[in-house]
């Protein structure tokens, strides 16, 4: 019998579109690998009756109701004392909670506030799932074989309570069978080239092949109960249109650009106008990054890019800050300075304003220089200023991810 899932997000600011809801996503994730798919989703106002009326209907068609959010301490957080009463439970001390809350203040030296105690009230016969890193104990309750689960709204707390905690109790409560994904994620191509690259090819019966148009990109996501088959047809796939495949599963981009950089030992510097910062941001996040990049510039203004990229001022003159000849001159400037084995550039117009009909807003140039040649591409991307500046900073990263698989 199909275990039914539900999930109710609490919170004013999801609905008035202040915060998103990434909660949802991982959390939909994490129960899908585990065999335990979310039958429904749903999100409504920090506001009693509809708390209790949101936990009335779905405790009633769900075998297992998650929460999301309002666990907070001040006196807009009323998920707790609406779950208890629902429940018909009275919130009760407990010590153990308390004491981790102080814990928490008393190794960053703070007096724990009073308000604060109120977290360590818990509705009778609830597990409190002790938070490492926040003062919001999550909850856990069980009756006639259906659990429910109450998390804090802050993304890094709910995946360390569901990481050490709710991940364990799923798996010895429910024996669902598992499902099994991969992910191949392309680039340089549409999803209706895509489709017709791999034209013919269907998934078995207990597969499916789902068609995931990201920015820029398409990811595409097999799954299904037997893992060997999963990845069998996932090769498949990939033998076909490797040609555009760039990684597979949770890589990103800058995961991969990583992995070959240091494998083939070459170095990386990036001199960015449009992005301001941003290509240097995605490399930089991942850990260890520093074993293959040496440095950046953010050259916003044409001063900058001739004082220290050394891109010639007749140049801007005859072609303008955004053109690839000085995409290039920013390429082979940057690394000529910082002595790296390879180097990428951008230069664009991010908008709103600053178009023209010829170079309109989103055109976006970018080159990759190296010790034999120096190449360069212009592109129009679509969107506001924000992702048409993430677009580019991806691009120029698989652009350069390509460059380096091609390399000799």
């Amino acid at each position: 019998m199909k275990v039914k899932v539900c999930i109710i997000n609490i919170g004013n600011e999801l609905l008035l579109g202040q915060t998103v809801n990434t909660n949802l996503s991982w959390i939909g994730k994490q129960l899908a690998e585990l065999g335990l798919p979310v039958s429904r989703s749903i999100t409504i106002q920090d506001e009693p009756d509809a708390i209790k009326s949101t936990l009335a209907e779905e405790w009633k068609t769900n075998d297992i109701v998650f929460v999301t959010g309002g666990l907070g301490p001040t006196d807009d957080d009323l998920t707790k004392a609406c779950i208890a009463e629902f429940f018909g439970k009275n919130l009760e001390f407990r010590e153990e909670v308390w004491q981790s809350v102080q814990f928490l203040f008393n190794r960053r030296n703070l007096k724990t506030p009073d308000v604060n105690r109120s977290q360590a009230m818990v509705p009778q016969d609830f597990e409190a799932l002790l938070n490492k890193v926040g003062t919001a104990p999550g909850l856990y309750y069980k009756e006639n074989g259906k659990s429910l689960f109450a998390l804090p709204g802050v993304p890094v707390e709910m995946k360390h309570l569901y990481t050490d905690y709710i991940k364990d109790i799923l798996a010895e409560s429910y024996t669902p069978e598992p499902v099994f994904i991969r992910v191949l994620h392309t680039w340089n191509i549409t999803e209706s080239a895509l489709a017709e690259k791999l034209k013919g090819l269907k998934p078995p019966q207990d597969m499916q092949l789902a068609w995931l148009p990201q920015t820029g990109r398409v990811d595409l996501r097999i799954y299904g109960t037997n893992e060997s088959s999963v990845t069998d047809f996932m090769g498949r796939i990939y033998k076909i249109a490797q040609d555009v495949v760039w990684g597979v599963d949770d890589e990103k981009p800058q995961d991969v650009l990583q992995r070959l950089m240091i494998e083939r030992n070459l170095t990386l510097s990036v001199a960015e106008s449009c992005t301001g910062g941003l290509v240097q941001e995605l490399i930089t996040g991942i850990p260890g990054s520093s074993k293959y990049f040496a440095g950046g510039i953010i050259a916003y203004s044409n001063g900058i890019k001739t004082d220290l990229l050394n891109v010639k001022q007749e140049t801007l003159d005859q072609f303008g800050a955004v053109s690839i000849e000085t995409a290039r001159e920013m390429a082979f400037g940057i690394r000529q300075k910082t002595n790296s084995t390879i180097s990428i550039s951008t230069t664009g117009i991010a908008g709103p304003d600053g178009g023209t009909p010829e170079k309109p807003v989103g055109t976006v140039c970018f080159a990759i220089s190296d010790e034999k040649q120096t190449i360069s591409r212009i592109l129009v991307f679509n969107g506001d200023r924000k992702s048409i500046r993430w677009k580019a900073a991806e691009y120029v990263i698989l652009l350069l991810i390509e460059h380096v698989r091609r390399k000799v």
